[in-house]
Parts: C-alpha cells; structure tokens; sequence
C-alpha cells in the first residue's frame, strides 16, 4: 500500500493564504478612531439691534492667515508646561483658516445684522461693493485642555478704498468646560463669537461714514 505524498509547498501557500485572509479581516473589523472637528458659529443676536445704517453695511472677511504650528490637520493643543501636542486621532476637517474664516462671517452677519457679508477671496462686482474688509493674522489660537483657550490676533479695518482705519489687537481667553476636544472646539467656537462681537462694534462705531473714507 503506498503512501500519500505530501506536497510541502502546497501546505506552506495554503497556511500563508489562510493567514492573510485571517489578517484582513482582523483589520476590517478596527474601526478607525480619528475623529473629525469643524468649527462652528454661536453668535447669538445681540439684544439692542444693529442701527439701520449698519445692518445694510457690506464687509468682507479674510484674508485670514494662521502661523505655521497651527496650519496642519491635527488639532493643536498645549500641555500644563507648555508643551505644544499634536494629536493623532482628533483632527480638523477642513484648514484652519477656512474654518476661521467661514465662522468669523457668519459671526458678523449675526453682529451686524446685515447679510451683505462676502468671505475672501472676491472679485468683480463683490469687491466693487465691500464697504469694510478685515484682515486678520492670528499668532495663537491653541488650549490648555481642561483650563482654557487663547486666542491672539491683530486685526485690520479696511475702508472702501483701502486705507487703514483700525488697527487691533485682540486677547481672548475662554474656559474650557472639560477635558475631552469637543469641549475645546467648542470653546474656540465661543472664542471667535467674542472677536466676532470685537470687529462688529467697530464697524458699527464708524458707520458707512468712515467706510466711504469721509
């Protein structure tokens, strides 16, 4: 009675096959644990309404420029020492200073009351039409998770032809209500409400007046 033989290469590809597939589908079955996060407007009307003047107020918002730490996917975040981390699995869905920006012009379109708010860049009849624009370059905007947010920016008026007519610094410092990064965009959300409210009272100060440069 003869013996089987036994193929060796056959059992190896058999044994490497069955493992790759057992490998696929264990990887399959992890879910990814990166979170994403846009920031979002929380400006709230404010309780004595924008003059009429102001409300028809056209402004255009940006350019809007960050500094390179926070120019990158991850959300930034410092520790007790003052360590900057970027996080691996809590990031942003989007560029930092397109969230900024998107969310500072809804901020003003509540603050002013006026709907004539156009985000940079613009062109033709748009720009044509802007009676302020403002410019901002942020120099922090990062948290202490668990303490606070910071924001520091400085930022420009611009009147309808151009020239400067404010020139400010903004330093905003918000608690933040908890440890986890949803409690940190969400006070960074209610950060920019607060410079929002900041260049809408400007604007409203100065009035279609100074935006015609008269």
């Amino acid at each position: 009675m003869r013996t089987p033989t036994i193929h060796m290469a056959a059992v190896l590809s058999a044994a490497v096959a069955m493992a790759l597939a057992l490998m696929m589908a264990g990887c399959s079955a992890v879910a990814d644990p990166t979170r994403y996060y846009v920031l979002s407007p929380s400006a709230t009307a404010p309780t004595n309404p924008a003059p009429a003047a102001a409300s028809s107020i056209a402004v255009g918002v940006g350019p809007v420029l960050v500094p390179r730490y926070l120019d990158r996917v991850q959300i930034v975040t410092r520790n007790a020492n003052g360590d900057v981390d970027l996080s691996t699995y809590h990031r942003w869905a989007e560029p930092l200073e397109a969230g900024i920006t998107q969310v500072l012009a809804e901020n003003l379109a509540v603050q002013t009351g006026s709907d004539r708010i156009a985000i940079y860049p613009w062109r033709g009849v748009a720009a044509r039409a802007l009676d302020y624009q403002v410019a901002v370059i942020v120099t922090r905007f990062d948290a202490t998770r668990g303490r606070q947010v910071e924001l520091d920016a400085r930022w420009r008026l611009l009147s309808r032809d151009g020239k400067e007519v404010a020139l400010k610094r903004s330093r905003i410092m918000e608690p933040v209500a908890g440890d986890g990064y949803e409690a940190v965009v969400q006070s960074m959300n209610r950060v920019l409400e607060i410079l929002a409210r900041e260049i809408a009272q400007e604007i409203q100060v100065r009035g279609p007046r100074a935006a015609a440069g008269s």
